[in-house]
């Protein structure tokens, strides 16, 4: 059978793609370990690609994969001459005496498929900069396919039997995740809702959807900061909302109990009290959280946040994002972006194994009825709802009242509502209580 020759023939091993192939002719169970780790466009030659394929065809028939009865399928589809005819097929059946090594040599018929992308990534790389395509577009087209091929590099296009885990292995994970979760599990500071949740464990997603004028920014904010002062641990803080020169403005309230315009004051014409004031926010938490307050960002662009974060400061103990219907996303209804949105935040959060925080707002009808807050009550959709791994949602009620309830916990049970406390001139939230809804003065209670 004549070898091609072509920019890329020095990234293939003809000797392991015949042994692939003579090795299922050897035991037809050598096939499902070859699958496990390589796919039809894995191989180099093209009559290889017609061999494989015959027997993925013979196998799904159910029918026993041998030199008759791949002969036949091949003769059938059309391809018997491409794939080297009646003398190669006789000729793969005698090239390996064993199919045990099967595996081996699937693993070094997968390296060479990588290689060859990556060759030919290299290749429409160069050709985007020599026609004057923007670096950054160029860099993160790059990126996206590097990360593709090095999920790729030990599975058939993504898919690795390795990935599949067996109880032993199942108890020896969550061995080790018992053993480091208490350090890097999210929690509030406020008691009773860590009792109820447990923590927010690294790759789950909080979503806290809240009505306009609840504070919901500021919460976010405060409860970065407490997790930054308690854990040691690094909060990174995606404000795409509000710039930073402001969030240390709220950074200084919270720490100190002043309001916004004594912090103005004292900063332009105290600056003694502002040094002390700024000593105290930094160890209010401010030391140990990082802020982005680049606007319209993307998941991809988040997660390269975190990954710099990581590489520069250290371990992360959460991460937040105000919010959600700011981010860039593909689409061209609010639906359309919610629906990628919400399983990407999700994926985001296992991926970089981070607890995740994300603010959303609540859904025009919900707010055109004032009615009480729920799980799809989210704006965008039930995407949100689905992908979150725990629910809060934050309402006002019409005597004042700051409502935090429960609306998902996929630890336990959900709809516990507290009241919130909360300092507004200094946003400074110092606990939750048990609701008890005031009344009017018909003593008629006061309705979300």
């Amino acid at each position: 059978m004549p070898q091609p020759e072509t920019a890329q023939a020095a990234h293939w091993s003809n000797e392991a793609e015949q042994s692939c192939l003579g090795a299922v002719l050897v035991d037809n169970h050598a096939l499902e370990t070859l699958t496990g780790i390589i796919g039809v466009e894995d191989f180099y030659r093209p009559g290889h690609r017609h061999i494989f394929s015959g027997m993925l065809d013979l196998q799904q028939a159910k029918t026993p994969i041998d030199f008759t009865t791949l002969a036949a399928a091949l003769k059938t589809s059309g391809k018997l001459e491409e794939a080297g005819g009646t003398p190669y097929l006789l000729e793969l059946a005698d090239a390996v005496p064993t199919a045990s090594n099967a595996g081996y040599y699937a693993g070094i018929v997968r390296q060479h498929a990588v290689q060859r992308s990556l060759a030919g990534l290299a290749l429409v790389m160069i050709g985007k900069i020599r026609q004057g395509d923007d670096p950054a577009t160029v860099i993160d087209e790059a990126r996206r396919n590097l990360e593709k091929l090095a999920a790729e590099l030990d599975g058939a296009h993504g898919v690795n039997a390795a990935d599949l885990i067996d109880f032993g292995t199942r108890g020896a994970l969550y061995q080790q995740f018992v053993a480091r979760v208490n350090k890097y599990r999210f929690k509030s500071g406020f008691k009773d809702l860590d009792r109820d949740l447990r923590g927010v464990a690294p790759g789950e997603v909080l979503i806290i959807i809240a009505y306009s004028g609840t504070f919901k920014s500021a919460l976010l904010q405060f409860l970065l900061l407490r997790s930054a002062r308690d854990t040691g641990l690094l909060s990174l803080f995606f404000s795409l909302e509000m710039p930073a020169a402001k969030l240390f403005e709220r950074e200084v309230a919270m720490a100190s109990g002043i309001n916004g315009f004594t912090c103005e004051y004292r900063w332009r014409n105290e600056p003694a009290e502002a040094n002390a004031l700024q000593l105290a926010a930094r160890d209010g938490g401010g030391r140990n959280m990082l802020v982005c307050d680049r606007p319209g960002l993307s998941v991809e662009q988040v997660g390269r946040y975190i990954d710099a974060a990581k590489r520069n400061h250290g371990d992360i103990g959460v991460v937040g994002i105000d919010y959600l219907g700011l981010m860039s996303a593909p689409g061209k209804t609010l639906f359309e972006k919610t629906a990628f949105l919400g399983p990407a935040l999700k994926n985001l959060a296992k991926e970089k194994n981070v607890p995740l925080l994300v603010l959303a707002q609540v859904n025009r009808e919900s707010v055109k009825h004032q009615a009480e807050i729920e799980a799809h009550s989210a704006k965008g959709g039930g995407d949100i709802e689905a992908s979150a791994d725990f629910m809060l949602g934050l309402q006002q009620t019409k005597a004042g009242q700051l409502i935090l309830k429960v609306l998902k916990n996929r630890n336990g049970a959900a709809g516990q509502i507290w009241e919130v406390l909360l300092d507004r001139p200094s946003l400074q939230f110092t606990g939750l209580k048990d609701y008890e809804p005031q009344r009017q003065a018909t003593n008629q209670t006061i309705n979300f």
